[in-house]
């Protein structure tokens, strides 16, 4: 089993390293932040990670994990992690650069409508999602208050889950000896 320090531990190089490529990004600007590159880089990344505190969760297991101890093991690093990156990212919107955000989602709003425009949608398409995201402008401040950090925390377990899943299953390992659960008892 492993205890709170593996967690602790894992958690924090899991926050690091979010942080830490938070602010390459920003100090690349807004377009290398809202970049479609940086999506998949970042998914790579941090799919990476995911396996590596899973692997390393199955040698505190003695080298051999079900999949349920393995998503259980990545799933509590990355929820510490997750935490301490939108602690982070709050800070960095609010108090570092209050207008990164609008920033943001200026540079989303120019990134999605040249996308309709390279896939030939019809002009008048384009301006109803344009209208549609340029209403949504207004609330943007909203991700900044303690719901909002919350409601994304919530957003970001639910959806890191999925990576965290692929993950264990990745590095779960089923031991060969069928008496070994036997044995352990």
């Amino acid at each position: 089993m492993l205890d709170k320090e593996f967690f602790i531990k894992h958690g924090l190089i899991y926050g690091v390293l979010s942080i830490i490529y938070l602010m390459i990004t920003y100090v690349m600007g807004v377009g290398a932040m809202t970049s479609l590159w940086n999506t998949v880089i970042q998914i790579i990344v941090f799919l990476g990670v995911f396996v590596y505190i899973g692997l390393e969760a199955r040698k505190a297991f003695g080298g051999y994990m079900s999949f349920g101890n393995a998503f259980k093991s990545i799933f509590l690093s990355f929820a510490l992690g997750v935490f301490l990156t939108l602690l982070f990212n709050f800070i960095l919107n609010t108090m570092i650069d209050p207008a990164l955000p609008a920033k943001l989602f200026d540079s989303g709003v120019e990134t999605a409508i040249s996308m309709m425009e390279r896939f030939g949608a019809d002009e008048s398409a384009i301006e109803e999602v344009y209208d549609k995201m340029t209403e949504q402008k207004e609330s943007i401040h909203d991700s900044f208050t303690l719901v909002g950090f919350f409601t994304s925390y919530i957003t970001m377990l639910f959806f890191g889950g999925i990576g965290v899943a692929i993950a264990a299953a990745i590095t779960k390992k089923s031991d060969p000896n069928p008496f070994s659960e036997i044995e352990n008892s």
